[in-house]
């Protein structure tokens, strides 16, 4: 069945497709603009208590997540119940970053940059709003013609975590998932710097930092086993590089960064420092050594920013005086 309406939006084509439902390019009439409108298909698979639930607790999400209003966050506009429910969005001329990183394959540092800064920028603005996203990952964001990025789907991912609908167990990539999702542990701001993270590993190395044939096999090693280097698999980068994604892809969440700015600054620095000579020989080094390495560049990167951290103290301590 071709839709031609939903409510009072007029379905002008699909335009994506998810483990929740389809993304339809609409326009509605009554402000003479296009829309995106996400229907929950999900909703069609519950028996009539469980859709009630969940039903309920989208209208919460999307009430939460509608206050957002940043640049780098894409705005939610309405929500309803018709065929299905469904999310009306602003609707974003542009592509997924997904889609950008399969035609450039990997990016470089400075094609990163300008995505993962605004990227953060709208994480650090919905945690402090008290929103956690919960599935950062690069088809999550859309990337408009001026080049800049765009965060969708805020509120969604929480739907995904009601019992309601995990009878079938993980839907969606896990391949973003932090430990403590896969846990069932408590979610907090760290859960997004983890996908954050994989997601920037993803750019730069062109591989995910854990991989699998099953989704099984994915979440063990995000719960087990430490990531190659990205300069693993790519020699450009530094092993300076190598201890900023480490340390934000720490299994535990108080060991990662604290801001998702501050992932992105500690690149900048990162990138920014000489390479030295051993890493001209990357190639030569065996992997385990390589991760030995990674490990020694993880503990410098945390001890040359707690030495920041203390100067900027001590610096704001002299004014204060």
């Amino acid at each position: 069945m071709t839709l031609k309406k939903i409510s009072r939006y007029e379905i002008e084509k699909e335009i994506g497709r998810g483990a929740m439902g389809v993304v339809y390019l609409a326009h509605d009439p009554v402000i003479n603009r296009n829309i995106a409108l996400k229907t929950i298909d999900i909703a069609n698979s519950l028996d009539a208590a469980k859709r009630e639930e969940l039903t309920k607790r989208m209208l919460t999400e999307v009430r939460s997540a509608g206050r957002l209003n940043h640049q780098n966050i894409v705005t939610i506009y309405d929500y309803g119940e018709d065929i299905l429910p469904f999310v009306v969005m602003e609707y974003v001329e542009g592509e997924s970053l997904e889609s950008l990183r399969k035609k450039k394959g990997k990016l470089s540092m400075e094609e990163l940059y300008p995505v993962v800064q605004g990227v953060a920028s709208g994480i650090d603005y919905a945690h402090s709003m008290g929103i956690v996203h919960r599935d950062i990952k690069p088809d999550n964001i859309l990337i408009t013609r001026e080049y800049i990025p765009k965060i969708a789907d805020f509120g969604i991912a929480r739907i995904l975590d009601t019992s309601s609908t995990q009878d079938s167990g993980i839907i969606g990539s896990p391949s973003y998932m932090s430990p403590e999702q896969i846990l069932g542990g408590t979610i907090t701001s760290a859960t997004d710097i983890f996908s954050l993270g994989v997601m920037i590993y993803y750019l730069i190395a062109g591989e995910k930092p854990f991989y699998g044939a099953t989704p099984h096999a994915v979440t063990y090693r995000i719960l087990n086993e430490e990531p190659k280097p990205p300069s693993f698999y790519n020699p450009a980068l530094t092993h300076h590089v190598d201890g900023v994604l480490l340390k934000t892809l720490s299994k535990k969440p108080e060991e990662r960064y604290k801001k998702a700015g501050e992932v992105v600054e500690s690149l900048i620095r990162a990138h920014a420092r000489p390479r030295e000579r051993s890493e001209n020989s990357i190639k030569d080094i065996p992997p385990g050594k390589r991760n030995i390495l990674s490990e020694i560049s993880h503990v410098d990167t945390i001890i040359d920013e707690a030495t920041t951290d203390l100067r900027r103290h001590v610096f704001n301590k002299k004014q204060k005086r």
